[in-house]
């Protein structure tokens, strides 16, 4: 009999755990599968689909005279651990350094002429001398060196109002996937993308409204026929996005002109907690290869959601002391996974490489390192 009790409540109990496992299993799936709260004033991202692809641009660009402002609603209550500011982005026309190569190509096929025959050459070409495209060159350079050439910022607070502390540099011109050309063969031409930067969930407002805000304190991105442009969609009157044209490369400091039928591409992207992990692996570089042409870098991901894998070089002797990893090439957004590693950008000597990953919460995974002998 006392071992019947004793099996009873043995069942009972064995029953009771793993109703209680069952119970704390379904919690922690519904917890790693939670997607992130995305806060923009249109609910679908892929509906901002107007003027950054293609088409008329509605002179909707992004630069030093042009800040988009856009408010949007506070946030809504929950557990999060990380918070993104983005942008969708296109047509950039990287226009500065079509110029510098443009000049830079001019100058090496007419260097070796005779001087009467180069100056003729020179002329053509749409130069008043042959000493104009060094000049030009030079000049060009010094623009490309600026440390705000390119650069995009965004900025959140829960007011107009955006200082250092708000704001935060969000993708390089030569990220943004380029606006094609009728009349020049272009690389890394492309849909508009997606660029998101981590800020401080601080930042983020719950009970209030909250502002973002995108801008260049590049002045040479000053028009739409030489800045990249912001994606929008279709809204209504309703006025909740203003465009500031007397920034002069800072955020702005007024709601001054207020814009409607149109939504800008702006959001805000609540992540949170996961368990989630991106594996990345190279497919077809091995250890100790030597590299002297272009090289296309393969590498498989693993994981949910994948946006976008890129390609890092370090010039660090021991994988072991790595430090510094730099990124080279562009990103690829979707598989296959392939970045072409251009050796003649690169110092000749041993580096290591490796392909890193991230999915939309966030998470970024790398490949194990490998050492190859870059020769030119």
């Amino acid at each position: 009999m006392r071992n019947a009790k004793q099996s009873f409540w043995l069942i009972v109990s064995l029953a009771g755990f793993l109703l209680l496992y069952s119970s704390n299993a379904r919690d922690l799936s519904a917890s790693e599968n939670r997607y992130p709260v995305i806060i923009a004033e249109v609910e679908n991202l892929n509906d901002f689909a107007l003027f950054a692809t293609s088409g008329w641009d509605g002179n909707w660009y992004v630069g030093y005279n042009h800040a988009w402002v856009t408010k949007l609603p506070e946030a809504p209550e929950g557990s999060y651990a990380k918070a993104y500011l983005g942008a969708k982005l296109g047509r950039a026309k990287n226009f500065i350094r079509r110029q510098l190569e443009r000049a830079r190509t001019h100058f090496e096929q007419l260097k070796n002429l005779p001087e009467q025959e180069r100056e003729e050459s020179a002329k053509q070409l749409k130069y008043t001398s042959f000493k104009e495209i060094s000049q030009k060159i030079e000049e060009l350079g010094k623009k490309l060196s600026s440390p705000h050439s390119g650069k995009i910022y965004i900025g959140i607070n829960s007011s107009p109002h955006w200082d250092k502390k708000h704001s935060f540099f969000l993708v390089p011109e030569d990220d943004i996937p380029r606006e094609g050309d009728p009349e020049e063969a272009l690389e890394q031409v492309g849909e508009a993308r997606w660029f998101w930067i981590e800020v401080p969930l601080s930042l983020v407002s719950f009970d209030k409204e909250n502002y973002v805000a995108i801008w260049s304190p590049d002045e040479n991105l000053n028009s739409a026929q030489v800045s990249p442009i912001l994606a929008s969609a279709w809204g209504s009157r309703e006025v909740n996005t203003w465009l500031g044209q007397e920034s002069q490369g800072k955020a702005p400091s007024s709601l001054s002109r207020p814009v409607t039928i149109f939504e800008p591409a702006l959001a805000i992207k609540l992540v949170p907690s996961n368990e989630k992990r991106v594996l990345v692996e190279i497919l077809n570089i091995t250890d100790e290869e030597e590299i002297k042409e272009k090289r296309v870098v393969t590498a498989t991901v693993s994981g949910e959601d994948i946006v976008r894998a890129w390609l890092e070089i370090s010039r660090d002797k021991s994988s072991s002391k790595v430090q510094k990893w730099l990124r080279t090439g562009r990103f690829a957004f979707g598989a296959p996974y392939s970045i072409t590693l251009d050796p003649g950008k690169l110092e000749e000597g041993i580096h290591y490489l490796r392909v890193g990953a991230e999915d939309f919460w966030g998470n970024v995974g790398y490949g194990r390192p490998t050492k190859v002998m870059i020769r030119k």
